[in-house]
Parts: C-alpha cells; structure tokens; sequence
C-alpha cells in the first residue's frame, strides 16, 4: 500500500497510551505511510470535556473511517455511559468482529456480535421505588444486516458454516426475530450451512466441542459472554483482537478492559491489540500487510516471547520489539 492513510488514535484509559503506541509502531514497521490524528475519549476524556465522547472525537471518526483504540473505563452504576455506547450507537458501528483461536489446530472461531440493539441501547427506567426495567430491542433491520454480515465473512473466509446464538426458546419476539430473520437471510447463501443454538448450548460447545463453531453470530449481550469465554480457553484476554465496524468505519482494539491496575507498568500484552490491527488491514484491503502482520504474530506465538497474562515474564515493550521486528522482515 503506497498511498497515504489517515488513522484516528484514541488512547483510552487505563492501559489504553501503552498499547496505542505499541499499535502505532507495528503499523509503522509495515512501512504504511500513516498520518495520525490523536483524538480523546473515555473516562479521562469526562474529566476534561463532561462527556466520554467529545463531538470532535466522533467528527474525526466520521471523516477518517479508520481508527486505533485503547480500551476504556467507565463505573459500574451511577450515570456515566461508556464512550464506546456513543461511539459505537452514534457512528451505527453495529457489527463487533472477534476472532477466538480456541484450539490451535484449527483456524480461530469468528465471533460476529450485533453492536448497538439488544440491551445496548441502555433504556431503562425505574417502575417503582423498588423496581428497575429495561428494553432489549430487536429490529428486523438490525437482525438482517448483521447475519447477512457474518454469511458475507462465512464467503469471504472460505468457511463452511454460519450458527445462530440465541434465546428463542424464552424470548420470543426479540429472539425469535432474530432467529426467524437469520433463517431467512441463510437462503440466499445456499453454499454455506447453517444452524441456530441457545445460548447455554453454545457455551457448552465452545467447550467441550469448539470445532462444531465456525462463524457464530449473536446479540450483544451473548456475544460479550461468548468472546470472554473464548478469550479465556484460547489463554487470556490479551490474545483476542476486536473490529467494531459500520458504515465506511472500522475501528481496530484488543477485547479486555482497562486493566487500570497494570497500567503504567509495561506489562500488558499487546498481543490483543495487534491482532485488532490485523483485521482492520483486512478491512482496509491492505492485504500484503495483514498478512506480514499474522506471520509476526504466528511466530511470537510460538517461538516469541512469553506474556506474563500466559505464564511468561515478557513486557510489552519486549514484545513489541520482536513483533515490530518480525513484521518489518516479513
């Protein structure tokens, strides 16, 4: 790729600066020409601005398409929303890509998690003194578009089958939309099967049998469940790399949190983030570079240094360098 590229850098709380600057020097060592534009958001960002995603953060999001994010902090309870709740429901980035390499004698599991309906849209109320109620939405319009996104990765990744997450059994408006739009949308993709499992099934799959999941696609708030659970049997939330996508806009992370108490120490692995790195040259089509990009990443994996999240005693800087390295040679 020669032509230049203009990415927006969000560094985010907690470990957020380390792992955006150790993002920054990988995409540089691919010899990208890169124009970066630094923008604020998160729960640093409320203290400066009153709002965890300022108006010019969304702007340049919205002008450039493409973007590098830390993770962010945001309370549990109280009032204050999570940049990622505007950013991902302001921009539409309604489709969360997280690939799952639970067994590593086969490709990762593509988890695709719908990004802005379900309980997402955080309406909710209190009924009474004593009662608090929310809505889970369900749009014919969302459900289409992001099964018809996960069929579209199915065909593009060469892979076999497309299932279905769900709880239509209990659920039977909002799931069962789901799950009666999804059925529909799987006719016009013949060549790819496909099947729906509940919720619980399917944690139970990725278990004991993870090689029946190829594409799986859900809701929000299964879909957060499942890529915990995946990043946790693949060995550590460090090593799974999240897209959010809309529109004309990608946005390229790892999937953990803040991990406020680590941040400043150097000892994070950045394995995550550049593994968001990755499918956002995929999405960019820079495939020369995604794929220089997985060969570093296949060789720290195994024969690279070791992340202290999985039992190793390397720090992020370490790991950098040898990635930055690798890539750089590939």
């Amino acid at each position: 790729m020669t032509e230049r590229i203009t990415i927006v850098r969000i560094a985010g709380d907690g470990v957020g600066p380390e792992l955006v600057e150790s993002g920054s020097r990988v995409l540089e060592s691919l010899g990208l020409p890169v124009t970066w534009v630094d923008a604020d958001a998160g729960l640093t960002a409320y203290h400066r601005h009153g709002t965890t995603a300022p108006q010019e953060t969304l702007d340049a999001l919205r002008t450039h398409g493409l973007a590098i994010k830390g993770p962010f902090r945001t309370p549990s309870g109280g009032t204050i929303r999570s940049g990622n709740h505007y950013i991902r429901r302001g921009l539409d980035l309604y489709a969360c890509l997280r690939p799952l390499p639970i067994r590593q004698d086969r490709p990762p599991m593509l988890l695709v998690r719908e990004n802005t309906e379900d309980l997402y849209g955080a309406i909710e109320w209190m009924a009474s003194p004593d009662v608090a109620q929310a809505v889970k939405v369900a749009s014919r319009g969302g459900c289409e578009r992001i099964v018809r996104y996960a069929f579209e990765l199915a065909r593009r990744e060469r892979r076999a089958k497309v299932t279905l997450v769900h709880k239509a059994n209990n659920l039977k408006l909002t799931e069962g939309l789901f799950l009666s739009t999804a059925r529909e949308v799987a006719a016009d993709y013949p060549e790819i099967e496909f099947e729906d499992v509940l919720s619980d099934t399917a944690a139970a799959l990725m278990v004991r049998e993870p090689e029946r999941l190829d594409v799986v696609v859900t809701s929000h708030t299964v879909g957060d469940i499942l890529s915990s659970l995946g990043a946790a049997l693949a060995g550590s939330l460090g090593v799974v790399g999240s897209l959010d996508s809309g529109p004309g806009i990608h946005i390229a992370e790892g999937c953990h949190g803040d991990a406020g108490d680590l941040a400043g120490k150097g000892t994070v692995n950045p394995a995550a983030f550049f593994e968001g790195i990755v499918l956002l040259l995929d999405a960019m089509n820079a495939e020369r570079e995604a794929a220089r990009l997985r060969t570093a990443l296949t060789r720290l994996r195994t024969g690279g240094p070791r992340a202290y999240d999985l039992g190793g005693g390397s720090g992020t800087a370490e790991i950098t360098e040898f990635v930055c390295a690798e890539a750089a040679a590939s």
